[in-house]
């Protein structure tokens, strides 16, 4: 009986080495971290989009072609969004002049006014002309925040495109 017991004092017993274990550990963390962050990022997505963002690339040139002629025709487009408040009925105001001042009349205005960081609040609108070279259109903002309006100009003497990110204020006292 002398020899088992010799061979079980040579076998040392199942024991955990410090530094595999930490190791092992370290990635497992690193695992677990970030399967927790690639749940919040795939159940937390808000929707901000570009839709054919790389056409839209390829199409650079032409956008700044289109914006050399439009700043050759000289025209002076005045936006006025002072009245919209999130929560209630607001007017948007756009005043189109050309290059000598005189108001454009008889244009066809359409815009679009979209949220840039929620998919679904996006509102389209064609205003209409309430005295000479002044277009307006009532607007309902369903909250505050940045938006992004994008006004489309097509009088006959050519085509004006108007993108600003405009500042929507709470409704209410001191909004």
């Amino acid at each position: 009986m002398e020899p088992a017991k010799e061979d079980d004092a040579r076998r040392p017993g199942f024991r955990l080495e410090p530094w595999p274990t930490a190791i092992v550990l370290f990635f497992v963390v690193v695992f677990v971290v970030n399967a927790i962050f690639v749940r919040l990022s795939l159940t937390s997505w808000s929707g901000v989009v570009t839709e054919k963002a790389y056409d839209k690339g390829l199409a650079y040139n032409q956008v700044l072609k289109a914006q050399q002629t439009q700043d050759a025709m000289g025209w002076r487009v005045t936006l006025e969004d002072g009245t919209l408040r999130a929560g209630t009925l607001g007017t948007l105001h756009l005043t189109v002049e050309d290059q000598q001042g005189t108001p454009i009349r008889g244009a066809r205005v359409a815009g679009t006014l979209v949220r840039p960081v929620q998919q679904g609040y996006d509102q389209e609108f064609d205003m209409k002309e309430s005295s000479p070279g002044r277009y307006e259109v009532g607007l309902s903002v369903p909250m505050s925040g940045i938006w992004e309006l994008k006004v489309h100009v097509d009088a006959a003497g050519g085509e004006y495109r108007l993108a600003r990110r405009i500042q929507v204020s709470a409704s209410g006292v001191g909004g």
